[in-house]
């Protein structure tokens, strides 16, 4: 239930109304609809919303005309994917044509990984309105989630057409752009980014404020911030970039500032190119700014090709403690394996890209190797493994600089062996032996098909033949591990 409003909140009236004993779903409804207007990005407060909206629903799902769209949408964008699909079985039990029920219905069986159904609710909204934008892009995302990029990225296209400034069509034609190696079309496409307000930390905003945008304009007597912005591994994968940034800049007399406060700090210190400071505060005025991630646009990086060489290094103090951590539980010719089998739970591809706790005995069993945790939080899964026979170890309560004792963890150990995730990067960024396990389409940095990137020297990766069909991955990884243990 959500918290009372303090007696001066002019939500308390509504509040009170809706708790009494005798409360009707107008009530709860009226509640619902104020919450919102409060909301705005307020996570909290739109989950508030949504709980006095359902209450509402089940007191009377006729009380009002609007009432079981407005849960039905609500749930849809918080990923309530359960109410969202009772809430549109009564919408479209009542109206089989109801466009946006549809593709709010289709969305919750994606998540379920029904595609067969999520793709057929989409032709039917296609149908009942032909050439509307907003259902093109959901049709291509359906079947660009199926591996069909080719008939996805002609979805989004026609999209386009229909609604050139979309910044989330164009955003998501740039992701299949990169992946078939498109870059200078890719690249200018995926600045939609910012339209979209994706830094994830608020410092564009902060920074527009302050000085113009970088778009490649020479540096001589300018100071460039270039700000952190995504998720780790988006930080971590563009971070390469900075060196021929701090090249230029040093030949134009300009200067470099890395604008960055985030887990990974440590770690970038110790390699920042020359020249090259860290600020976590506007200490300094700076002339433009510029993300992370857009720095091959603005350099004219459109070839891969030689830049998947080491390029972060690990504490080399961490790494000696770390590696007499790892020796203290591998036996005598035995092979230690860092292994992510699961991610953020909060990202949006985590129940795709993670491979279930209960699959982990196909890779856990490989004679001679002792596998080691390198995501925290996982010691639920760890015990119950371990308590099986598996030779699983979490070390992960010894983090005390966070990635930085991750960096010094894969360094101290034979191979990894992850999912689609921020220590993927990190494991080729410190140029290690990886084994990368991807799901059926994963992230465009990936590409298609291919068992190696560009972007990594180090990492071989192993990809998912259909949805869901993570068996065939791990027995390839498997028979790799008993190659490691044998060579």
């Amino acid at each position: 239930m959500p918290p009372v409003p303090s007696a001066d909140d002019p939500l308390a009236q509504l509040h009170a109304q809706a708790t009494r004993s005798d409360a009707r779903a107008t009530d709860w409804f009226a509640l619902g609809r104020a919450l919102l207007a409060r909301a705005g990005a307020d996570w909290r407060r739109q989950r508030e919303a949504l709980h006095a909206l359902t209450r509402a629903a089940q007191l009377d799902p006729d009380s009002d005309p609007t009432l079981l769209h407005t849960v039905a949408q609500r749930a849809f964008i918080a990923r309530e994917w359960p109410l969202t699909e009772a809430a549109t079985a009564h919408l479209l039990a009542r109206h089989p044509e109801d466009a946006n029920a549809l593709v709010w219905r289709s969305a919750a069986c994606q998540a379920r990984n029904d595609f067969d159904e999520a793709e057929r609710l989409l032709r039917v909204a296609d149908r009942v309105e032909p050439d509307h934008p907003v259902v093109l892009h959901k049709l291509a995302l359906c079947v660009k989630e199926q591996a069909r990029f080719a008939e996805g990225e002609a979805l989004l296209r026609a999209a386009l057409r229909l609604a050139p400034q979309s910044a989330h069509a164009r955003f998501d034609l740039s992701e299949l752009e990169i992946r078939t190696g498109r870059y200078a079309d890719g690249w200018a496409n995926y600045e939609a980014r910012l339209e979209l307000g994706m830094d994830g930390n608020g410092a564009r905003t902060a920074l527009a404020t302050l000085c113009a945008p970088w778009h490649g304009e020479p540096l001589a007597d300018r100071t460039l911030v270039v700000y952190g912005e995504q998720g780790n591994g988006d930080c971590l994968w563009a971070f390469r970039f900075l060196p021929v940034l701090a090249e230029r800049a040093r030949r134009e007399g300009g200067r470099v500032i890395f604008g960055y406060d985030g887990p990974m700090r440590q770690l970038f210190e110790r390699t920042l190119p020359p020249g090259v400071t860290i600020e976590t505060r506007l200490d300094t005025r700076p002339d433009f700014h510029c993300g992370l991630m857009s720095l091959p646009l603005r350099l004219g990086v459109f070839d891969p090709a030689g830049w998947g060489a080491a390029y972060l290094r690990a504490d080399p103090q961490r790494v000696a403690a770390w590696r007499a951590r790892v020796a203290s539980h591998v036996p005598e010719r035995g092979r230690s394996v860092g292994l992510v089998w699961n991610g953020n739970p909060t990202h949006v591809r985590d129940a795709r890209r993670s491979v279930p706790d209960e699959q982990l005995g196909l890779l856990l069993d490989v004679p001679g190797v002792t596998f080691f945790a390198l995501s925290p939080g996982r010691g639920a899964a760890v015990e119950a493994w371990r308590s099986r026979g598996a030779k699983l170890v979490d070390l992960t309560t010894h983090f005390e600089a966070g990635f930085d004792d991750v960096a010094a963890l894969i360094a101290s150990v034979d191979h990894i062996v992850t999912i689609d995730s921020g220590p993927a990067h990190l494991a080729g960024a410190l140029g290690r032996p990886t084994s990368l396990l991807l799901d059926c389409v994963s992230a465009w940095f990936w590409g298609n098909e291919t068992a190696l990137t560009p972007w990594y020297d180090s990492v071989e990766i192993y990809r998912q033949p259909a949805v869901g069909a993570w068996t065939p991955v791990l027995a390839s990884v498997r028979a790799r591990l008993v190659r490691l243990v044998a060579g």
